[in-house]
């Protein structure tokens, strides 16, 4: 009798575990912490900021969906003097998932918008708006059916910065983690 209960228990929890996997949400929404290290190239050394981000992910498929995404950093200290440096990212693009519906969920994406900085470390604060791409890969782990958590987002994050003459491309690394919500 005791076997046939444990028997019947497996059977029930690889039950749960294969419906999970037939699961495709519509929509995935994403939010959570974001780490940018920074490479401005212009007379700036590198420097970190920290914020957060939120997208929401419209699934077409179990593979394929369209990214829409804001984000946010704020960099305390650059060249050694103290700011009030603010960055808001808004792009949008396609996204690819592998095993959707698994545990272990990995993709990559490519966003393409804009970026609205205010650089504050200057008497004379001005704000721009300028091109940004972010390809990058990423893996959830599907906790439930409608919860994942997003183990690492990892992002190229390309920024156009303008100078006095000019504009500078700035090479920046991104590395997001937080909660996923399915519906």
């Amino acid at each position: 009798m005791r076997k046939l209960a444990v028997l019947l228990g497996l059977v029930f929890l690889f039950s749960l575990s294969a419906s999970a996997q037939d699961y495709n949400s519509k929509i995935d929404i994403f939010a959570g912490y974001s780490f940018v290290h920074t490479e401005p190239g212009a007379q700036l050394s590198t420097f970190n900021a920290n914020g957060g981000v939120a997208s929401v992910a419209l699934n077409f498929g179990s593979w394929f969906s369209g990214v829409i995404e804001g984000g946010g950093v704020h960099a305390s200290k650059i060249n050694g003097a103290d700011v009030d440096a603010t960055a808001e990212t808004f792009m949008a693009g396609p996204k690819i998932s592998l095993f959707h519906g698994s545990a272990l969920s990995p993709f990559g994406q490519v966003l393409f918008g804009f970026v609205h900085t205010n650089p504050g470390y200057s008497q004379q604060t001005i704000n721009h708006n300028t091109f940004a791409a972010a390809p990058g890969v990423g893996l959830d782990w599907n906790a439930t059916r409608h919860l994942g958590i997003r183990l690492a987002q990892v992002d190229y994050l390309f920024t156009r910065m303008p100078t006095s003459t000019n504009q500078v491309n700035w090479n920046n690394f991104r590395y997001s983690t937080g909660i996923v919500i399915r519906f």
